[in-house]
């Protein structure tokens, strides 16, 4: 059921650090995305620059648990925490699980903390639409580090890449051999890297990705440190905070951090740009009715037509564009 809230009062609360408020924001910005313009007309004043992390990897490498360690940690350091947690939608239902809640039950009451739990909605890349506009508004409410950490991924699914600071890639053993981890693209992408389950093993995995890492050149000056840790009892997140922190630290130092925000704000605009032009193409151009229109004709009369079909259909967009 659709709840109407007041935007206005719930600005004034949020401003004076009420979580529910920030809650319904976010709420409001998850289900209603074109309303982002009028929360954040309100909160242009807002100077806070938060330091943003991503935790990623494949499903069941304890990306939640070590999460929650690294948060206690940062916790115990006086640290104010905004988490965007983004666990998959069921194709069927549109729901999602939301398991995050039930690896950080200890932590997620804590004053300095705030946890949301989001559902990727169909959303491709191993993230929620609503990421960024969520990290920004924690960054409104003063918010010191944002951890996201991103769907189960694969090979293919990096755009926390582009939506972060410092991206922990984590794994564990019986990855795969050294051939599968280049296939991995998102091996690519780590600033740190983190071999979690270490009980289990894991050394053969670090040492693969130094070797990996040794026949690397990194531009930017900075060499990722590859970390191990067992998220259940601890031992070693230590270290990997250590790391995170280092490369806070190496971004700050090298002015890089700028480009960083850069790249965020560039994500972010182009996802706008296409999302207007999905919107636009799809309910003046291409509506759902014509698409079954389409697909009808082609089970009757041939199913290669389609793609003369669609052809023509843009051809007729691409004109009525150039006209305008």
């Amino acid at each position: 059921m659709k709840r109407d809230y007041d935007i206005n009062d719930l600005i004034t609360k949020f401003k004076n650090k009420d979580k529910i408020a920030l809650a319904r924001l976010i709420t409001i910005i998850e289900n209603e995305p074109d309303k982002a313009h009028e929360i954040f007309r309100h909160l242009e004043d807002v100077k806070n620059d938060s330091y943003i992390i991503g935790i990623t990897g494949s499903p069941g490498v304890g990306k939640s648990t070590l999460t929650g360690e690294i948060c206690k940690k940062l916790l115990d350091d006086g640290k104010r925490i905004g988490i965007i947690c983004v666990d998959p939608t069921s194709p069927f239902s549109g729901g999602a699980f939301l398991g995050d809640r039930v690896r950080m039950t200890n932590i997620s009451l804590h004053p300095n903390m705030f946890l949301r739990s989001l559902a990727s909605r169909g959303y491709k890349g191993g993230i929620s639409r609503a990421v960024f506009d969520i990290s920004l508004l924690y960054e409104a409410f003063g918010m010191d580090i944002i951890i996201i950490e991103t769907v189960g991924v694969g090979q293919a699914e990096f755009d926390i890449y582009n939506l972060v600071y410092s991206v922990v890639v984590v794994l564990v053993p019986g990855y795969g051999d050294a051939i599968q981890m280049q296939k991995a693209g998102i091996i690519e992408i780590g600033d740190i890297y983190d071999v979690n389950k270490k009980d289990l093993g894991g050394e053969d995995i670090a040492v693969q990705i130094e070797m990996m890492l040794d026949d690397s050149t990194f531009q930017s000056g900075w060499r990722p440190p590859v970390s191990m840790t067992n998220a259940i009892s601890g031992e070693g997140v230590d270290d990997l905070v250590q790391n995170i922190m280092d490369h806070k630290e190496h971004l700050e130092l090298s002015e890089s951090i700028n480009e960083k925000k850069k790249n965020r704000f560039r994500y972010k605009i182009k996802e706008l740009v296409y999302t207007k032009i999905d919107k636009i193409i799809s309910e003046g151009f291409l509506n759902e009715n014509e698409i079954n229109e389409i697909i009808n004709h082609a089970l009757d009369d041939g199913k290669f037509k389609i793609y003369r079909t669609i052809h023509n259909k843009f051809e007729d967009v691409n004109f009525e564009i150039n006209k305008k």
